[in-house]
């Protein structure tokens, strides 16, 4: 039996997009001196700060253990500051996170340029499909 998935499994082609998305990003994000997705935590938390790891791991579709582990290591930087409320955290930029940020911002700038180029007029209906089919599989 021969499977058909490698097209048309929605789980499948995610995972190998995203699988790809990821090589390429990592060379984009390599000034940063860390994974994408610290940029991607770090952004989130200019655009609206502090923020609970709670709430950034709903924003971000992250397990809240992975928000934790990466603010810990963004915290040991010296880039923000966790403040421990109970079993609430809350994290806050510190001005150190200007540089880290101001790098992440022009490398985030690239990344859509580049993606912008070589995905042209199905960027922007991809991306909106992936936000709205995330969104429907959440519920």
């Amino acid at each position: 039996m021969a499977h058909h998935f490698y097209e048309t499994c929605a789980y499948f082609t995610a995972a190998r997009y995203m699988r790809t998305a990821e090589t390429v990003a990592n060379r984009f994000f390599k000034p940063t001196g860390m994974r994408p997705a610290y940029s991607y935590l770090m952004m989130a938390l200019e655009d609206q700060h502090p923020q609970t790891i709670s709430a950034l791991a709903e924003r971000l579709g992250y397990e809240r253990s992975s928000i934790y582990r990466m603010t810990q290591k963004l915290e040991q930087k010296g880039d923000i500051k966790m403040y421990l409320e109970g079993k609430s955290a809350t994290i806050d930029l510190l001005p150190a996170s200007a540089t880290f940020l101001k790098t992440a911002n022009q490398c985030l700038e690239d990344w859509g340029e580049f993606t912008t180029e070589r995905l042209g007029p199905d960027k922007r209906p991809m991306t909106t499909l992936l936000t709205t089919n995330d969104e429907k599989l959440r519920r």
